[in-house]
């Protein structure tokens, strides 16, 4: 019986949209291929979340990348908190989750300043009970320090609990503790994954 609901925020409570946010930008399909290539789809992303090196460093590798967009890439870091949007339905969901008496749970890959962000402008950040931060723990999804983190700091039991997210290769750290999981890809379907687990929604 599921009691623990843990989520992602990424794509699960709030859309990343880097490309809009470069579209609105202006710039050319190309400058947005590079800047991505440098940042979110690039070698370094993971330590943003990590939280392992400065920010300053972390840009100047990226730029290292792309060094043709180097001004358009410190832009980007620059305004990184417009690229994520909380869903509308986020508050909700989670407050309709914890009335029908679960805890629940954030795990993300989440950088210190974009957090910062999210708690004081995000709606659901304050509706769950707790969760872990990749960069307040050097760990990042699918690691598996992260998960045990988790498990260590609320003391429950993953086997029965499910776990949220958009990315797969998360998924799969997760179910190597014993989670159930639901691959987020619209919400609508996961709600009613979510039913099919017996969960009150």
């Amino acid at each position: 019986m599921i009691k623990t609901i843990v989520l992602d925020i990424g794509q699960v409570l709030a859309h990343f949209r880097w490309q809009e946010y470069l579209q609105d930008c202006g710039y050319d399909e190309e400058t947005i291929r590079k800047i991505g290539n440098a940042t979110v789809l690039g070698k370094y992303w993971g330590e943003q979340d990590r939280g392992a090196i400065r920010e300053e460093e972390l840009i100047k590798l990226c730029c290292d990348l792309e060094p043709e967009v180097t001004e358009e890439i410190r832009k980007f870091f620059e305004d990184i908190t417009l690229t994520v949007r909380e869903y509308p339905y986020a508050e909700q969901f989670i407050k309709d989750l914890k009335s029908n008496g679960y805890k629940v749970y954030l795990l993300s890959n989440y950088g210190d300043r974009n957090f910062q962000y999210a708690k004081e402008h995000f709606r659901f950040v304050p509706c769950a009970d707790g969760g872990v931060i990749s960069y307040e723990i050097k760990h990042i999804k699918p690691e598996p320090e992260i998960y045990q983190a988790l498990l260590d700091k609320y003391q429950f039991n993953p086997k029965e609990a499910v776990f949220l997210d958009d990315s797969l290769a998360n998924l799969e750290g997760a179910k190597a503790f014993g989670f159930s999981t639901i691959h987020v890809t619209n919400f609508n379907i996961a709600l009613e994954e979510l039913r099919n687990l017996g969960i009150k929604i």
